[in-house]
């Protein structure tokens, strides 16, 4: 959904690299290549970014008040 603002684990401030990751890697960089230009060295932190879903879009097509009138 929506990029969490600080890691999980270690409290490192996260939510400010998630567009220039996604523009490193529309340049051809790879994932480790990006997360390195970023600084994001810890695991945990790496760990929040690779594994980030980004749905948001997805779930703005639905309808929740579609059925209710």
């Amino acid at each position: 959904m929506i990029i969490p603002i600080r890691c999980f684990t270690c409290g490192k401030e996260i939510s400010s690299k998630w567009e220039p990751y996604v523009d490193l890697l529309g340049q051809g960089r790879t994932e480790c290549e990006a997360l390195d230009i970023l600084g994001l060295g810890r695991k945990c932190c790496r760990r929040m970014l690779l594994c980030h879903e980004d749905i948001i879009e997805k779930v703005l097509n639905y309808d929740v008040f579609q059925n209710l009138s």
